[in-house]
């Protein structure tokens, strides 16, 4: 007899390890090297590829994800992207993606610092009007992703309320505690319409029809009162009508009831029997593969680690005293503490990263700046400068440059995925209840408002460095219908943007 694995070995019927780090790097290599356009390019890039055309888990799954990445400190796009391949394969898979996303710019920032960190000149005019081509196509793809996020998401008056809302208020005020501010809000807002509110109404509008009903039957009573009776000739024939038609039902019970019988009793097995075999069937075909999860205890253990390692962060910054030339202490404790304490990502950290690095004395003010130009022109995470900081610093320092960019690429990181994955297994205890539901609704709502938000920042950012804002339009456009329509990759659409922007110059600059 052939043995057949334990389910409670395997209680999520996942693939052999082999075959899911197959999927990963398959799904995550491309990323990157192609993720242009920021965090907000990231999202609609994740949501195309992971959900619209893998279909790893649903659109509503993906923006409660997205939207606790936006209300936790740290990188929100690679929290975002780390989570997805979390509770699509396990840690070690997770761990490999992270990896696959983030390394190849890092590699790039590093040698950056490394080689050219006391570089004086600017970036050349070729390059900005390649990132503007890169950042124009990933306008479009943002668009597109708001677009098919609104389609499951914005269902009702209140939803698309809340997106408005959302959407109106991330493009007036960036201060940074505005967006677990909306999320919180939106969940409270939702939570008191669904759990509150609608109940409500429906018991009022339950109440109104109630008397409507009872007021009827009251006209009926008094309408019959007034004489309003079957005369008897009608009501004997109504009677013998009637009692035909019982006969024919009593009939047609009976022929019911020998087929019955028959199904009962064919091949010599009963009701039971045949339950359960049914029974047998669902057991036995329950095989479908379902979302990596772990114990909430671990989930605590994981919270622990992040917080002992902020206090021990702060600690180190206040016992050593500040230089102005680095120290592996001060960069490490530092990294760790700023992605400890920024929400909001990328924009939102560079003021933090300039006071702590520049204003400390590690660089110079043009140093930071050309790095900063760098950063915005690569694929992958906007946390990578952390890697051009950290080298610069240490070579400054003459210490090595290398050493300092790893360790400050994993004391930026490590913050938000450590506390993402103690985020994890609560949400997904707690997203199947009904309550919880409540409040997702409008926290899904303001999130798709973010993403709304994005289009129009990220079109902002894009032209304040010249060009041809028409044009960049039409690199939009093309992006958005190539993309939605023509099926192109999302991956492909950005370089094809990137060229674009090429043309520009070639036009236009040369």
């Amino acid at each position: 007899m052939a043995m057949t694995p334990s389910r409670s070995s395997n209680p999520f019927n996942l693939p052999p390890l082999k075959d899911r780090l197959v999927e990963i790097c398959s799904t995550y290599f491309k990323f990157g090297y192609t993720t242009f356009g920021g965090p907000s390019a990231h999202i609609a890039i994740l949501y195309d590829d992971i959900v619209v055309k893998r279909q790893w888990l649903a659109s509503d799954q993906f923006t409660e994800l997205f939207a606790i990445c936006q209300a936790l400190p740290g990188p929100a796009s690679t929290e975002l992207a780390y989570s997805l391949s979390l509770v699509r394969s396990g840690f070690l898979c997770s761990i490999v993606a992270f990896l696959l996303w983030s390394i190849p710019g890092a590699i790039i920032m590093t040698a950056a610092g490394v080689l050219i960190g006391n570089i004086k000149a600017g970036i050349p005019l070729w390059a900005t009007r390649l990132e503007q081509g890169l950042a124009s196509a990933a306008i479009g793809l943002v668009a597109l992703a708001a677009y098919r996020m609104s389609t499951a998401l914005a269902t009702d008056k209140l939803t698309r309320s809340l997106a408005l809302v959302a959407g109106s208020v991330s493009v007036l005020y960036t201060a940074p505690w505005l967006l677990p501010v909306m999320m919180i809000a939106g969940g409270v807002i939702s939570y008191i319409h669904d759990g509150i509110l609608a109940p409500l109404a429906t018991s009022w509008r339950e109440k109104r029809e109630a008397r409507k009903t009872e007021l009827g039957k009251l006209k009926d009573e008094k309408d019959l009162e007034q004489g309003q009776v079957v005369k008897d000739s009608e009501l004997d024939d109504a009677l013998e009508e009637s009692g035909a038609d019982v006969a024919g039902v009593e009939t047609s019970a009976e022929k019911m009831s020998n087929v019955h019988g028959s199904i009962r009793n064919r091949g010599g097995k009963t009701e039971i029997d045949i339950a359960e075999e049914l029974s047998d069937d669902i057991k036995t075909d329950d095989t479908s593969r379902k979302a990596f999860s772990y114990s909430k205890k671990l989930g605590f253990v994981f919270f622990l680690i992040f917080l002992s390692l902020l206090i021990a962060a702060i600690l180190v910054r206040a016992l050593i005293p500040s230089s102005t030339t680095a120290e592996y202490g001060q960069l490490v404790s530092t990294f760790y503490f700023v992605g400890s304490i920024i929400f909001g990502g990328g924009p939102v950290i560079i003021p933090l990263l300039k006071t702590y690095t520049v204003d400390s004395g590690w660089m110079t003010d043009q140093q930071f700046l050309v790095g900063l130009a760098l950063i915005q022109s690569l694929p992958g995470p906007n946390f990578n400068f952390a890697c051009f900081l950290g080298a610069v610093a240490m070579v400054n320092a003459n210490q090595s440059g290398i050493a300092g960019a790893i360790l400050c690429y994993l004391a930026i990181f490590f913050p938000g995925l450590i506390l993402k994955n103690a985020i994890i297994p609560f949400w997904q205890f707690v997203r199947e209840h009904k309550s919880v539901k409540m409040v997702f609704r409008g926290v899904n709502a303001c999130a798709l408002g973010l993403v709304f938000s994005a289009t129009w920042l990220l079109w902002i950012q894009t032209n304040t460095m010249g060009g041809s804002s028409g044009y960049h339009a039409v690199i939009a456009s093309a992006a958005f219908v190539a993309s939605g329509y023509l099926d192109i990759p999302a991956p492909l659409v950005i370089v094809l943007g990137g060229g674009m922007g090429a043309i520009e110059y070639a036009v236009h600059d040369k």
